[in-house]
């Protein structure tokens, strides 16, 4: 039975959901413990409770697609001596604990150290084109002195721990390490590219970790080692204790019982375990189970003095020395860098002997390894720290971390998309399918039907079958005259449903329709052109004509297709016996919209509702313009449209764009007025007389009742005119704001403010190093400058208030632009059930 009884007041139950984490601050996370799970009691060495921490990426920034997973080192252990040494180590390490609350820039900017070890926070920095700010982010920390692999519970003896002479150590790294990817593969369902790093003893278990995200991720259906691929996975180990002695394998190895997790990546554990060159066939056998395209990185110095106590002590040279040290009460660290000197140089040049000839083999082997070396002395601390002080590394590092292409991976909205758009065609095909069988039921006599076969094949099907087929074929009918709105309205409806449970509810402030966030409406395809332009997804123009923002835009959208554009169609149909011709209409309102907007919007919009006003603006026009004795046959809806326009153009419809809507309704009455060509009534006459009397009619008229036929010309030129308009974006001639490319960033307003000394002090760091109140010259409070986003609901009325009040002096813009250049950290806060992100900027030093 799962149990979190044990977990720490400050961390929560691993049942939390990541998506309902606030965005851009460390949270604690406890896994649960049941015996009855295999790999299923994670805690530290001494039993204390074992957690890790996470954090979503800035709101701005914010998705579910990439993640960072940086394994914590802190050396290892394997007889009573060693333990005794690290038995600092064997708890859960205090310090991280001061991660939580804080967001990665914060850390950054305001710590130095943390017990005396240099801290770098990853998800603070860029790597050539790779922006870690945008990665959710895991850190894996480490209790076990195991490499994160252990699955044993030893009882050492000949030190001072317990009463009885011995200490026990639970070496359960591999249970800590399973249950933290447990729950990334729960709340990261679909990831498109993962980054893993770590140091050390953590960098040595990343190998592992990879293994088990790999064959998780890339599965035969999603994608396995050819492409396509369902997830790309690229590794840096900064500093790993590599080698390991056969001294080991064969005396102390087994201690930690890493069987375990072998055979969950299918290593064949029991067969290489004593091999000299047992590292190498670890890592080979990973290597060759994932693709090449996934980039592997291995960093170390020319002189490491960790990892060089750790061979030698591995190797068994200090075990007589430690314990004769103890006995006389000058005990010399086996792990420092006096011990290495009584042992001299010879197990220098035997540890870098095989470490070059293990990289050798390695890099012979497998094109996508590289080795990074940092010539002098040091080893690794978290975050990469050393390596990111070293010129050369940068650019080492880049092509490694580099986000590759993955083709197998595809969206949920996008399937949700494709699988909507598929049943609204599937309806199309039965209801004109159902239509046809109505005719042909007519126009045969029941001898006609027998001779047919029609009664024969009915009697062939069983009863139950044919009252489906008959109960399917009879609700199709209802919508016989109007199948491509009906079509519209499945997969309009699907879309939307499948949106909502993708992407759940906003605050109301942030979309008071009703709908998802900005982020979540984006990632539906709702058309923004700065993606449109600058990324080059031009799929919006077509997904956001399906993509209502929230649910109030929702039920406009339906009344209006059913109680106007069903009688359109009807009305299109039943004089034109084509029904392509309002399928024409509607694309050229929906394209013209799309492209419209593109060209001249800014910030995001989704264009359904602009898409049913032009409807509704093109059938009344065609109402007031054709004779008498047909305007009843096409619907005027002049009161409704013009309300809806009327409250879309407020701040209540902050997705529904007063440019998507004013394009719709111009195009609606250019179309109206210049689609058909009006004939004389005689003819018309004429010609109903003889599809009366024959109930056909021609496929080469292209007549109406009214005396109307289709302008071609105007089509072509129409479909030139967005020609153009399309070739415009492709050469990104139109020019949108690039802020927009940050979808958090279309729902809401930037404001900034310089009088910012009491939000600043929240920022002095606890850590006894760097924080923003240092520099009092630098940061005195007026030569910093915040900067937040505020929904577009409450954006006027809150700068008017904090002006009319004298609160602070918030203006509209952004720090940058007033020569604010230096972006220090970002803080998210939540004020009145509202989350707010704010950025604090300062001036540069030069």
């Amino acid at each position: 039975m799962a149990s979190f009884s044990h977990c720490s007041t400050n961390s929560l139950p691993t049942t939390t959901d990541a998506s309902s984490l606030t965005p851009n601050q460390f949270y604690k996370l406890c896994p649960a413990r049941d015996e009855s799970t295999p790999l299923g009691q994670p805690q530290c060495g001494d039993g204390s409770p074992f957690s890790f921490f996470f954090a979503r990426p800035p709101a701005r920034l914010a998705n579910s697609r990439k993640l960072l997973i940086e394994f914590q080192g802190g050396g290892a252990c394997w007889d009573a001596v060693t333990c005794g040494i690290q038995r600092d180590y064997l708890t859960f390490p205090p310090y991280y604990d001061e991660f939580v609350g804080k967001s990665c820039t914060e850390i950054e900017y305001g710590v130095h150290n943390s017990e005396d070890v240099p801290l770098s926070m990853l998800c603070a920095k860029s790597l050539g084109t790779t922006h870690f700010d945008e990665y959710n982010t895991v850190v894996v920390p480490y209790c076990t002195q195991d490499v994160h692999t252990g699955d044993s519970v030893m009882v050492y003896g000949e030190n001072d721990g317990d009463d009885d002479g011995t200490t026990t150590v639970r070496h359960v790294g591999a249970h800590n390490m399973y249950r933290t990817l447990q729950w990334v593969f729960d709340n990261f369902h679909n990831p498109t590219h993962i980054f893993l790093t770590g140091c050390s003893a953590g960098g040595t278990a990343v190998p592992i970790a990879y293994d088990i995200i790999n064959k998780h991720y890339n599965t035969f259906l999603k994608g396995t080692g050819a492409w396509p691929r369902a997830l790309n996975i690229n590794v840096i180990m900064d500093s790993s204790v590599y080698l390991t002695p056969e001294y080991f394998l064969q005396h102390y190895y087994a201690n930690w019982n890493p069987g375990t997790i072998m055979n969950k990546i299918r290593f064949d554990f029991d067969r290489y375990r004593y091999e000299s060159n047992y590292p190498d066939l670890l890592w080979g056998h990973i290597l060759k189970r994932g693709p090449n395209s996934d980039k592997w990185g291995f960093v170390t110095h020319s002189d490491d003095p960790v990892s060089l106590m750790y061979f030698q002590y591995m190797s068994g040279y200090g075990n007589n020395n430690a314990r004769r040290s103890l006995a006389v009460g000058q005990y010399i660290p086996p792990f420092s860098l006096e011990f290495h000197r009584e042992l001299g140089d010879d197990s220098q040049s035997q540890w870098w002997g095989g470490i070059q000839s293990s990289m050798t083999a390695v890099e012979k082997k497998h094109k996508n390894v590289d080795f990074y070396i940092i010539d002098g002395e040091g080893h690794c601390s978290f975050g990469l720290y050393y390596p990111l002080q070293d010129e050369g590394f940068q650019e080492w590092a880049s092509p490694i971390v580099k986000e590759g292409i993955v083709l197998g991976n595809s969206r949920p909205p996008a399937l949700c998309f494709l699988t909507s758009v598929a049943l609204g065609a599937i309806l199309v095909l039965l209801i004109r399918a159902a239509a046809s069988q109505k005719n042909r039921t007519k126009l045969l006599t029941d001898d006609e039907a027998q001779v047919s076969g029609i009664h024969h094949q009915t009697q062939q099907i069983p009863e139950a079958m044919a009252r489906i087929k008959g109960f399917i074929f009879h609700q199709a009918s209802k919508a016989s005259s109007w199948p491509w709105t009906a079509g519209y309205i499945v997969a309009f409806t699907l879309y939307f449903v499948c949106t909502l449970a993708l992407q759940g509810f906003a605050h109301p402030l942030e979309n008071p329709t009703f709908g998802p966030s900005a982020v979540g409406l984006s990632s539906s395809g709702i058309n923004n052109p700065s993606l449109v332009i600058y990324k080059m997804e031009h799929y919006r123009l077509v997904t956001s004509a399906f993509l209502p923002s929230g649910i109030i835009t929702y039920l406009l959208v339906l009344y209006s297709m059913y109680k106007h554009g069903a009688i359109l169609e009807s009305a299109l149909t039943e004089y034109n016996y084509l029904h392509w011709v309002f399928v024409l209409v509607v694309a050229i309102i929906s394209m013209g919209v799309n492209l419209f907007y593109a060209c001249i919007g800014n910030g995001a919009s989704c264009t359904s509702l602009a898409l049913a006003i032009g409807l509704n603006i093109f059938s009344g026009s065609l109402q007031r313009m054709s004779i008498s004795s047909l305007k009843k046959m096409y619907p005027t809806s002049w009161c409704f449209t013009f309300l809806v326009l009327l409250f879309a153009s407020t701040p209540l419809f902050p997705f529904d764009s007063v440019v998507a809507l004013s394009a719709s309704s111009v195009i609606g009455t250019i179309i109206a007025f210049l689609f058909f060509e009006r004939k004389q009534s005689e003819a018309i006459e004429t010609e109903n007389e003889y599809r009366n009397d024959s109930n056909s009619y021609s496929s080469e008229h292209v007549t109406t009742e009214q005396g109307a036929s289709i302008r071609w010309g105007f089509v072509k030129g129409t479909g030139v005119t967005y020609l153009i308009l399309y070739i415009l974006l492709l050469f990104r001639v139109p020019s949108p704001d690039k802020k927009n490319m940050y979808p958090y960033l279309t729902g809401c307003s930037l404001v900034y403010s310089d009088q910012i000394g009491d939000f600043i002090g929240n920022y002095a760091s606890n850590y006894g190093g760097r924080s923003l109140e240092d520099n009092q010259n630098l940061h005195d409070g007026k030569s910093m400058c915040a900067q937040l986003c505020v929904p577009h609901l409450v954006y006027r009325p809150l700068v008017w208030g904090v002006r009319k009040l004298g609160l602070i002096a918030l203006e509209e813009g952004t720090c940058e632009e007033n020569g604010y250049d230096e972006h220090i950290a970002d803080k998210t806060v939540r004020e009145y059930t509202v989350t707010l992100e704010v950025q604090v900027f300062s001036h540069s030093e030069e």
